[in-house]
């Protein structure tokens, strides 16, 4: 009787914990947080090429809401403010527009793209409601840049203006004010001119006298700080701006771990480096070239879906794969038409 007893509870037992075994595998991971994209110089919130960026995530996770920062309603003028305008208020604009969507009130996944990476930092800065979660910049200029970026497009008249003005005195009031790429132009032989001209990267760099105890504290809350530098970049010098490295006046790059801005932790990079928070990762290729593979691979599974579970990864994979040509068809048609999305651009194109 009493191994009939012990039989009959292991029995149950076993059953119990199968049942809560078989519970926990159909419970669904939680939906992913929205994500949100500032696109770089060149750029505008409706290009062809980031429609398939968008596709892309959306095959992987069709609830997710996507939002894309735009600067002006038309695609002309929203790629005309990546060349002139003044940041600051920019910035200012961006605020305003992300708190007013109640999708994004719960906090959201940024990516940056070029310039936009740094513009997003500074969001995170300046007023950060709704909260980032994981900010992930691409190719950024968060050191400041020695040079006036190049044009990845060598038709594009609004950067070949840009440059012309730029280099006719980067400093000189019209020209700190209204070209964007001088807003972040630090000239590593001139550094009290920088320091006292510049309106915008000082600042967000924390690096003028009186330090904003704000900015660092909200730069810290941030789960992850995700930074991407493009190995064989030529159109930002130097290009460990991307990872807040720089030059010296002898053309030296300076890291991050070697500079002021890091040992007296203006910013707190020191304080989430020590925690864990910050990644600094590459990418092969030249600006803001990549593949939607790699874009997947490095950005969308890890860092906007979350994903570390390699059985979920391959499931993810495998419900991709087995989508028609009409179904993905169907997911850039949406991404023109339901108003869940505003796009950005990787210069008017995606390199597949």
């Amino acid at each position: 009787m009493h191994s009939l007893t012990r039989t009959l509870s292991l029995s149950l037992t076993i059953v119990t914990v199968l049942a809560s075994l078989a519970n926990s595998a159909a419970i669904k991971s939680p939906p992913p947080k929205p994500v949100v994209f500032y696109h770089g110089m060149g750029d505008s919130a409706h290009s062809e090429g980031m429609k398939e960026v968008f596709a892309s995530i959306s095959e992987l996770a069709p609830e997710i809401f996507i939002h894309s920062i735009y600067l002006a309603e038309s695609e002309s003028e929203d790629q005309r403010a990546g060349f002139f305008g003044n940041v600051n208020t920019q910035i200012e604009v961006v605020c305003d527009q992300l708190k007013d969507i109640p999708e994004l009130a719960g906090g959201f996944n940024a990516v940056g793209f070029s310039q936009g990476g740094q513009f997003l930092r500074a969001y995170v800065q300046r007023c950060n409601t709704p909260p980032i979660h994981n900010l992930i910049t691409v190719g950024a200029q968060h050191g400041g840049v020695s040079d006036i970026p190049g044009c990845l497009n060598p038709n594009d008249g609004s950067c070949k203006l840009m440059r012309t003005i730029a280099r006719s005195g980067v400093y000189s009031g019209y020209v700190r004010d209204h070209i964007v790429q001088a807003q972040y132009f630090k000239d590593p032989r001139k550094l009290d001119t920088y320091l006292e001209r510049n309106i915008f990267l000082p600042d967000i760099n924390n690096e003028l006298v009186v330090k904003n105890v704000e900015y660092k504290r909200r730069l810290e809350s941030l789960n992850k700080l995700v930074m991407f530098m493009f190995m064989n970049d030529v159109t930002v010098k130097p290009k460990e701006t991307s990872w807040f490295g720089f030059q010296d006046e002898n053309g030296d790059v300076i890291d991050l771990e070697e500079q002021d801005q890091y040992k007296e932790d203006w910013l707190g990079l020191k304080t989430m480096d020590q925690a864990g928070k910050l990644s600094f990762e590459v990418m092969e290729g030249e600006h803001m070239r990549f593949s939607l593979e790699e874009f997947e691979e490095k950005i969308t599974i890890p860092y906007l879906l979350e994903i570390e579970d390699q059985d979920e990864i391959d499931d993810l994979l495998r419900n991709r794969a087995s989508l028609t040509a009409a179904d993905r068809q169907r997911m850039i048609d949406q991404t023109e038409n339901d108003d869940a999305f505003e796009f950005s651009a990787l210069n008017g194109q995606t390199v597949l």
